[in-house]
């Protein structure tokens, strides 16, 4: 019997609020796409030209901002 993986549960959310990206800095928005992705951040370092240590602090800073406007656009709805 082959094994089958649970659905995501950020799946849908992911689809639905993609448009909500658009809100955050290009710079962070880029390394968050590229993760989503599946790259790793110390790839997506290399592929922007920036330290490692930079994309990883895109990357929560992206986090955190996407957090904030999925939790504003949520509450506006």
């Amino acid at each position: 019997m082959a094994e089958q993986q649970a659905p995501s549960t950020h799946g849908p959310v992911e689809a639905r609020d993609l448009s909500q990206l658009r809100l955050l800095r290009p710079r962070e928005r880029i390394v968050l796409l590229l993760v989503g992705e599946g790259e790793q951040v110390f790839q997506v370092a290399r592929s922007l030209g920036v330290p490692v240590e930079t994309a990883i602090s895109r990357l929560r800073l992206g986090r955190k901002h996407l957090a904030h406007v999925l939790k504003r656009w949520r509450r506006l709805r």
